[in-house]
């Protein structure tokens, strides 16, 4: 069996919403682990086995069953720059675990084996315009007001802020953000920002 194809079988490691850990650490797993495994660990490898073992944190956005490489990539230039140096290597030359990565192995087992956590929490967000996007539009006064109890008090001028829309827009353009936010919160699968955008969507005589 060749490399690929024993990649191809990989499956979930373990159940990563469970576990407080960041990214970059994951990488170094992985490599250690294609390492392990006699499979040499060149980017399309590490790209692939990553998304394989942990597909929550290294697919693409909306597309959950495709692998992001550039969210790999970033991770792998973290790891081999100078002020962690996790790992060595780069695109051209493959990837391995330095002797500094084989150190925070130990550590990054235990943190999966939950016998040690780390002290912040990681929720690695993925910056795409969607991502920036919802993030902005919960920061607005309307989400706000909508989440302390105040839906009553929120205007068409909140709603126009809240969808990033010049107050004197016409109904039709205010309609048209309306559906693109609630594609990039079914996207992101953003509870909350789905919960607003509805009810705005069922209130439109009253707020658009």
């Amino acid at each position: 069996m060749n490399d690929e194809d024993k990649i191809r079988k990989f499956e979930s490691a373990f159940k990563i919403e469970d576990i407080n850990i960041d990214n970059d650490r994951l990488m170094v797993y992985v490599i250690d682990i294609l390492e392990g495994m006699k499979i040499e660990p060149t980017f399309d490898k590490t790209v692939v086995a990553a998304f394989k073992m942990f597909p929550s944190r290294f697919s693409l956005v909306g597309f959950k069953e495709y692998p992001d490489a550039k969210r790999v990539h970033d991770c792998l230039f973290h790891c081999t720059y100078k002020t962690k140096g996790w790992i060595i290597g780069n695109a051209q030359s493959g990837y391995k675990v330095s002797d500094k990565g084989k150190y925070y192995l130990e550590e990054i087992q235990k943190i999966i084996d939950k016998e040690i956590e780390l002290p912040k929490t990681y929720q690695e967000k993925v910056r795409r315009k969607e991502r920036t996007a919802i993030d902005s539009f919960k920061e607005t006064k309307a989400f706000k007001k909508y989440f302390d109890g105040g839906k009553k008090d929120i205007d068409k001028d909140d709603v126009k802020e809240a969808l990033n829309i010049f107050k004197y827009a016409d109904k039709k353009d205010i309609e048209k953000n309306l559906y693109k936010y609630l594609s990039y919160a079914e996207i992101l699968d953003d509870r909350l920002a789905l919960d607003f955008l509805n009810f705005i969507s069922k209130n439109k005589e009253r707020l658009i």
